[in-house]
């Protein structure tokens, strides 16, 4: 079943390529094709549970032969959902052997906020600063939200990055925050208001000059003692639109967008793309080398497979997983929870929140701590623990852990 699917997939690929098609239609189906959204998954699953919607185009049939064993071994059955604290402790213990990621750290954080000004650019930014209680300088990993959020997203990525020694910076973007639809009644409405927003260009290329301006602050204020960072140690993470921002500022080009399509910040050194970008539909595959030959830096890649994207239903959340596939210039990693969607990875709470939250946002946290602590804090035994069998051990149940080098 699987080499036929595999054949099938690479003559699927071969006649993309030659026509230039952009997906190949989805081979699966059966009742377990898609979760009952925010409900427990089907207690049998006669079928194979799989990506909702095509798989996406790569530039490569190694790409996609790639893509296509991963997505045969998320399928099957979704993770049951956390029942009682009892049993969620129990599968949390079961999950993160050999490791103490899970648990918080050794510092106390310390949580202020501030507004730093960009005279040049007449931009205030407004930033919330996880400090951690350290006389060591300490890495820095920067947060940008996605459109229509604030310093306020994801806080469980600062609670647990900053209890283990990070000090993690939040900043929020104007013309792409929570200003954007404050004032609006009404999904349609909302959305509507974030589609205009990113419609302006300048949107985006503000957003992404505010991480260069950050790092500058994050300099000067280390010289005047206002903060204790190790400034030669910085990384990014984001939701999103902070995925994109992610990928820009780590050197994701682009076409059209500004005088060379060109953002790539130097002293970055690692990035977390939570809900990475695919590449959009007027991207071609024949387009990958010059999107993502730029990018020298690791990212640790985190999506779902109900990821979709809000602001257009036809991008499946398979096609998030192309520039895991695509980037070949530094080590890629790449974690995929089965049914997580959107709204999880980006903090929401409230009615929107499922009862399964709080267990995708651990696991992803265990994540985060041991990528930033090997690429930021070159901790060897972090390195192995990705590299090695544990990582995929700890992630074998209700998700899928992969990994790429160049």
């Amino acid at each position: 079943m699987v080499n036929k699917f595999v054949d099938n997939l690479i003559s699927r690929a071969k006649v993309r390529q030659a026509q230039n098609k952009r997906r190949i239609p989805p081979p699966f189906d059966g009742p377990c094709r898609r979760l009952v959204s925010g409900g427990a998954p089907p207690k049998t699953c006669a079928g194979k549970i799989a990506w909702e919607g095509p798989l996406p185009a790569y530039r490569s049939i190694r790409s996609a032969i790639l893509l296509a064993s991963f997505a045969l071994a998320l399928s099957g059955c979704a993770i049951a959902r956390a029942g009682d604290a009892g049993a969620a402790k129990a599968s949390e213990a079961q999950s993160h052997p050999d490791n103490d990621y899970s648990a918080p750290g050794p510092y106390r954080a310390l949580v202020r906020y501030d507004v730093w000004t960009d005279e040049e650019r007449g931009r205030d930014i407004k930033v919330k600063l996880y400090a951690p209680e350290t006389d060591e300088p300490a890495p820095v990993v920067i947060f940008s939200h996605g459109l229509g959020g604030s310093v306020e997203a994801a806080p469980y990525f600062g609670k647990q990055l900053s209890s283990h020694g990070f000090l993690v910076i939040y900043i929020q973007h104007p013309g792409s925050d929570a200003e954007v639809w404050r004032g609006k009644r009404g999904r349609a409405a909302i959305l509507a208001a974030l589609r205009k927003a990113t419609k302006k260009p300048a949107t985006t290329i503000n957003r992404y000059n505010d991480v260069p301006f950050v790092i500058d602050e994050i300099e000067a204020r280390t010289v005047s003692g206002d903060l204790n960072a190790d400034v030669s140690r910085i990384g990014i993470a984001g939701h999103s639109f902070g995925a994109h921002t992610v990928l820009a500022l780590l050197g994701r080009r682009y076409q059209g967008i500004g005088e060379v399509g060109d953002f790539k910040e130097p002293r970055l050194r690692a990035g977390m793309a939570l809900s990475p970008p695919s590449p959009g539909p007027r991207v071609k595959p024949d387009d990958y080398d010059f999107v993502y030959g730029a990018i020298d830096r690791p990212i640790l890649h985190v999506t779902g497979t109900e990821d979709a994207n809000p602001l257009d239903e036809s991008d499946a959340p398979i096609n998030r997983t192309i520039p895991f596939a695509e980037i070949d210039g530094a080590p890629q990693y790449l974690l995929v929870f089965d049914g997580a969607d959107h709204a999880v990875f980006g903090g929401a709470s409230g009615p929107r929140a499922k009862a399964w939250y709080p267990d995708i946002r651990t696991r992803t946290a265990v994540a985060a701590t041991a990528f930033f602590d090997a690429y930021l804090k070159h901790d060897e035994e972090a390195r192995a623990w990705l590299d090695g069998p544990s990582a995929k051990e700890a992630f074998a149940e209700g998700a899928r852990f992969e990994r790429r080098r160049p």
